[in-house]
């Protein structure tokens, strides 16, 4: 057992028979249970990379450690568990994407970064860098079987080993894991809690039998073994987000000149208020019967009953538009969303793409057949304080 040097360009030669070399102690970087390890390698035979408690070589040993496979069998899959081996000698999940598996040539390298981050209790590996869209399998450990978390709190040492054969792998990097989540700057992961985020825009709110269709359709997703890896809209704030007016990074549309850093929000709200006073008022007898059309496992997408239901939502998006001088943020295919989820953590590995696939089929079945079709009235204006929750356009204040 050799603990390798820091240094830059540092190449760790393990000969074969399954030989660990310790690479990195986490207490260096982000502290126990948090480590980041980024390698480059041309080997064309397995490699592991273990995430442990102890400095000490660990097949064999019954310690509950967290691996990782390149290449397992045969190259036809890159896995990740508990133990070495694996706990009845099965991952718990495993990704077949090329990507992710050994180079067929060993004149071309690739780039691999494994990480345990405790905090978020999250096992991932990928390719290249560590990025939410780089990310090719992810596993939460917040779920029912809540030893692995438990398992995994005090993992402090990181090492590389070989399967049978001898490997040659660059450590390129070892730091804090970086955020690989998806709503970065939207949703803090750790406190599972929305951050601030101002806008401004349309709403039509739903109906008291289709909130609690849509409530049903969330349940199904967050009674699924995927649930840790999404964040939930509370009940209360259900909507259809039609005309999005303002976001963070549009202030300066409203005043064209100015720099979005020079504009308060205050002034944002009363120049709003007041190009749409006609609007707000036609509020009343704004009507649209809206069919479902498809779903996801964070959105339902619905659509009008026919071209007199298309030519009164285009009106009123125009007559938006011409009062408010400001473009909708929303796509077309957005404004006509139900939003009820949305993925914080990247759906990554062969069991969560199959459980993404079970619940989704799920959730179609149910909107299928109760779904209908909904009376949108009485658009609202309201202001958001989160991407997710938002207050009456008239209880806002700076």
């Amino acid at each position: 057992w050799q603990v390798a040097c820091m240094a830059e360009w540092r190449w760790v030669n393990v000969p074969g028979g399954f030989t660990e070399e310790l690479v990195a102690d986490a207490c260096d970087y982000g502290g126990l249970g948090r480590c980041c390890i980024v390698v480059q390698t041309n080997a064309t035979s397995s490699f592991h990379v273990t995430f442990s408690h102890s400095s000490s070589p660990s097949r064999g040993t019954g310690n509950p450690v967290l691996r990782f496979v390149v290449g397992k069998r045969k190259n036809s899959m890159t896995s990740v568990g508990l133990g070495n081996p694996y706990i009845n000698k099965e991952p718990i999940d495993c990704t077949r994407d090329p990507e992710a598996l050994l180079t067929d040539s060993e004149t071309r390298s690739r780039t691999y970064w494994f990480l345990y981050d405790r905090n978020v209790a999250t096992a991932a590996m990928g390719v290249q860098a560590p990025t939410p869209d780089l990310c090719r399998l992810l596993c939460r450990f917040q779920d029912k079987k809540g030893f692995r978390a438990e398992a995994c709190e005090n993992l402090r040492y990181i090492s590389v080993s070989s399967g049978k054969k001898p490997v040659s792998v660059r450590i390129v990097r070892v730091c804090e894991p970086p955020d690989i989540t998806i709503t970065k700057h939207l949703f803090d992961p750790e406190t599972w809690t929305g951050l601030p985020w101002n806008g401004a825009s349309y709403i039509f709110t739903l109906d008291d039998v289709h909130r609690k269709l849509v409530e049903r359709a969330q349940g199904l997703l967050a009674a699924s073994p995927i649930a840790p890896f999404y964040g939930f809209v509370d009940r209360e704030f259900l909507c259809l987000n039609v005309y999005r007016l303002l976001d963070p990074l549009r202030r300066a549309e409203m005043f064209p000149g100015m720099g979005s850093d020079d504009i308060l929000w205050k002034s944002c709200h009363s120049e709003i208020t007041h190009r749409l006073q006609g609007v707000v008022q036609s509020a009343p007898w704004t009507y649209w019967p809206l069919r479902y059309d498809r779903a996801d496992c964070t959105a339902i997408t619905v659509a009008p009953t026919g071209p007199g239901c298309s030519q009164v939502v285009n009106e009123w998006l125009r007559a938006v538009q011409n009062a408010a001088v400001l473009r909708n943020g929303a796509m077309r295919n957005e404004m006509l969303t139900v939003t009820f989820a949305f993925e914080v953590f990247p759906v990554q590995g062969e069991n969560a793409v199959q459980a993404r696939r079970d619940v989704l089929r799920q959730i179609q079945a149910l909107l299928e057949e109760e779904w209908g079709v909904m009376e949108f009235k009485g658009p609202e204006l309201v202001w958001w304080q989160t991407h997710t929750q938002y207050i009456p356009f008239s209880a806002y204040s700076e």
